[in-house]
Protein backbone atom coordinates (compact mmCIF):
# COMPACT_ATOMS: atom_id res chain seq x y z
CA UNK A 1 0.00 0.00 0.00
CA UNK A 2 2.84 2.41 0.85
CA UNK A 3 4.50 1.71 -2.49
CA UNK A 4 1.26 2.46 -4.32
CA UNK A 5 0.90 5.80 -2.51
CA UNK A 6 4.54 6.66 -3.28
CA UNK A 7 4.02 5.89 -6.97
CA UNK A 8 0.84 7.97 -7.15
CA UNK A 9 2.59 10.83 -5.37
CA UNK A 10 5.51 10.63 -7.81
CA UNK A 11 3.11 10.83 -10.77
CA UNK A 12 1.31 13.83 -9.26
CA UNK A 13 4.62 15.65 -8.77
CA UNK A 14 5.68 14.81 -12.34
CA UNK A 15 2.34 16.11 -13.68
CA UNK A 16 2.68 19.37 -11.77
CA UNK A 17 6.21 19.87 -13.13
CA UNK A 18 5.13 19.15 -16.71
CA UNK A 19 2.16 21.53 -16.51
CA UNK A 20 4.39 24.21 -14.99
CA UNK A 21 6.92 23.81 -17.80
CA UNK A 22 4.22 24.02 -20.48
CA UNK A 23 2.82 27.20 -18.92
CA UNK A 24 6.32 28.66 -18.71
CA UNK A 25 7.03 27.91 -22.39
CA UNK A 26 3.73 29.44 -23.51
CA UNK A 27 4.22 32.64 -21.55
CA UNK A 28 7.79 33.30 -22.68
CA UNK A 29 8.09 36.57 -24.52
CA UNK A 30 8.70 36.19 -28.20
CA UNK A 31 10.46 38.66 -30.42
CA UNK A 32 8.17 40.06 -33.13
CA UNK A 33 8.99 39.15 -36.75
CA UNK A 34 9.79 42.78 -37.63
CA UNK A 35 12.35 42.94 -34.85
CA UNK A 36 13.85 39.59 -35.89
CA UNK A 37 14.36 40.99 -39.39
CA UNK A 38 15.90 44.18 -38.00
CA UNK A 39 18.35 42.27 -35.81
CA UNK A 40 19.21 39.79 -38.58
CA UNK A 41 19.95 42.64 -40.98
CA UNK A 42 22.14 44.37 -38.39
CA UNK A 43 23.98 41.09 -37.72
CA UNK A 44 24.76 40.62 -41.42
CA UNK A 45 26.27 44.13 -41.50
CA UNK A 46 28.32 43.42 -38.39
CA UNK A 47 29.88 40.21 -39.68
CA UNK A 48 30.88 41.90 -42.96
CA UNK A 49 33.10 44.37 -41.10
CA UNK A 50 36.86 43.98 -41.39
CA UNK A 51 37.58 45.66 -38.03
CA UNK A 52 37.35 42.85 -35.48
CA UNK A 53 37.13 45.14 -32.46
CA UNK A 54 34.32 47.21 -33.93
CA UNK A 55 32.41 44.09 -34.96
CA UNK A 56 32.61 42.63 -31.44
CA UNK A 57 31.46 45.92 -29.91
CA UNK A 58 28.51 46.08 -32.30
CA UNK A 59 27.54 42.43 -31.73
CA UNK A 60 27.52 43.04 -27.98
CA UNK A 61 25.31 46.12 -28.43
CA UNK A 62 22.96 44.14 -30.65
CA UNK A 63 22.57 41.39 -28.04
CA UNK A 64 21.90 44.04 -25.40
CA UNK A 65 19.24 45.56 -27.66
CA UNK A 66 17.58 42.17 -28.26
CA UNK A 67 17.40 41.44 -24.53
CA UNK A 68 15.96 44.90 -23.90
CA UNK A 69 13.22 44.09 -26.42
CA UNK A 70 12.45 40.98 -24.37
CA UNK A 71 11.79 43.21 -21.38
CA UNK A 72 15.07 42.87 -19.50
CA UNK A 73 16.56 46.02 -17.99
CA UNK A 74 20.00 47.17 -16.92
CA UNK A 75 23.32 46.77 -18.67
CA UNK A 76 24.13 43.60 -20.58
CA UNK A 77 25.89 42.04 -17.60
CA UNK A 78 22.83 42.38 -15.39
CA UNK A 79 20.59 41.12 -18.19
CA UNK A 80 22.75 38.00 -18.54
CA UNK A 81 22.57 37.43 -14.77
CA UNK A 82 18.76 37.61 -14.95
CA UNK A 83 18.44 35.21 -17.88
CA UNK A 84 21.00 32.38 -17.81
CA UNK A 85 18.21 29.88 -18.58
CA UNK A 86 17.68 31.47 -22.02
CA UNK A 87 21.12 30.56 -23.31
CA UNK A 88 22.42 27.08 -24.10
CA UNK A 89 26.03 28.20 -23.50
CA UNK A 90 25.81 31.07 -21.02
CA UNK A 91 29.53 30.88 -20.19
CA UNK A 92 30.39 31.46 -23.85
CA UNK A 93 28.10 34.50 -23.92
CA UNK A 94 29.81 35.81 -20.79
CA UNK A 95 33.21 35.26 -22.41
CA UNK A 96 32.13 37.16 -25.51
CA UNK A 97 30.87 40.02 -23.37
CA UNK A 98 34.19 40.05 -21.48
CA UNK A 99 36.06 40.35 -24.78
CA UNK A 100 33.90 43.39 -25.51
CA UNK A 101 34.75 44.82 -22.10
CA UNK A 102 38.47 44.26 -22.71
CA UNK A 103 38.21 46.08 -26.04
CA UNK A 104 36.35 48.96 -24.42
CA UNK A 105 38.56 49.35 -21.35
CA UNK A 106 42.06 48.27 -22.34
CA UNK A 107 43.85 50.64 -24.66
CA UNK A 108 46.14 48.09 -26.36
CA UNK A 109 43.91 45.02 -26.25
CA UNK A 110 44.56 42.86 -29.29
CA UNK A 111 42.05 40.52 -30.83
CA UNK A 112 43.32 37.96 -33.31
CA UNK A 113 41.27 36.05 -35.84
CA UNK A 114 40.87 32.99 -33.61
CA UNK A 115 39.50 35.02 -30.68
CA UNK A 116 37.32 37.03 -33.04
CA UNK A 117 35.74 33.90 -34.53
CA UNK A 118 35.19 32.31 -31.11
CA UNK A 119 33.60 35.49 -29.79
CA UNK A 120 31.33 35.98 -32.78
CA UNK A 121 30.24 32.33 -32.70
CA UNK A 122 29.22 32.83 -29.07
CA UNK A 123 27.15 35.88 -30.01
CA UNK A 124 25.63 34.00 -32.95
CA UNK A 125 24.62 31.11 -30.67
CA UNK A 126 23.07 33.62 -28.26
CA UNK A 127 20.91 34.97 -31.08
CA UNK A 128 19.96 31.42 -32.07
CA UNK A 129 18.95 30.73 -28.48
CA UNK A 130 16.73 33.82 -28.66
CA UNK A 131 15.14 32.33 -31.82
CA UNK A 132 16.33 35.25 -33.93
CA UNK A 133 18.23 33.03 -36.36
Amino acid sequence: MKIFIAIVLAFIIADVLIVGYVIYRRNRKKIPEKLINEISTAWRKIIRQSDYKHAVMEADKLLDYALTQLGLSGNLGSKLKKSPHIFSHINDVWSAHKVRNNIAHQMNYNIDERLYKKTMLAFKQAFKDLKIF
